[in-house]
């Protein structure tokens, strides 16, 4: 586990109209705003988007499993920001929902809004933060706190601490599988 600590610097209300894409309307307001650190809330709804709901396969690093919806779906999720590669890295996970079907995964490279998507943003200040690629997952984590000082740490500890047998984390019990009728619809539900 890592953490950070900081503080709430400014705070912003954004519109973002019909027609306009979130993703890309966003990462424009916080590059011209200079939001290093911070928090998105949104609501509102989609005309069109493409998301990640998960991986192919449970396994590490992950295949992204890519849904793409279209037609008018209500929306509300949260994103981070943090610097990165390039500027500042946001990270947006979403639940949308049209007619009863729902879904829910990290927005990525389309999310064109659909009458009005209203966002808060909460800067963050004074936080040690950053997005680096892990080549273990193969994807950009966040990662807290003064690296120099993790560094340092790692080669002045004796010995590795392991927790009490009380604080180690449950076993996971194992998931049940859902059944092949309905699993075939929620694939079919997805692919369209």
């Amino acid at each position: 586990m890592q953490y950070a600590e900081g503080q709430i610097g400014r705070v912003f209300v954004v519109r973002i109209d019909d027609g306009e894409d979130f993703l890309v309307s966003m990462r424009r307001f916080i590059i011209d705003k200079g939001i290093q650190s911070g928090s998105v809330i949104f609501l509102g709804a989609l005309m069109n988007g493409r998301m990640v709901t998960g991986p192919e396969e449970p396994v590490i690093p992950p295949v992204p499993h890519f849904v793409m919806f279209e037609g008018g779906w209500e929306v509300f999720g949260v994103g981070t920001i943090y610097p990165g590669e390039g500027g500042p890295h946001l990270h947006y996970h979403a639940s949308v929902g049209r007619a009863g079907h729902a879904l829910t995964g990290c927005l990525r490279e389309k999310a064109t809004t659909y009458l009005i998507v209203e966002a808060v943003i909460l800067e963050f200040t004074g936080l040690q933060g950053r997005r680096e690629f892990d080549e273990h997952t193969q994807t950009n984590l966040p990662v807290f706190g003064n690296k120099e000082k993790e560094d340092e740490g790692k080669k002045t500890s004796k010995s590795p601490q392991t927790p009490p047998d009380s604080a180690k984390a449950p076993e996971p019990e194992p998931k049940d599988e859902l059944p092949t009728g309905l699993a075939d619809i929620i694939r079919d539900l997805t692919q369209r």
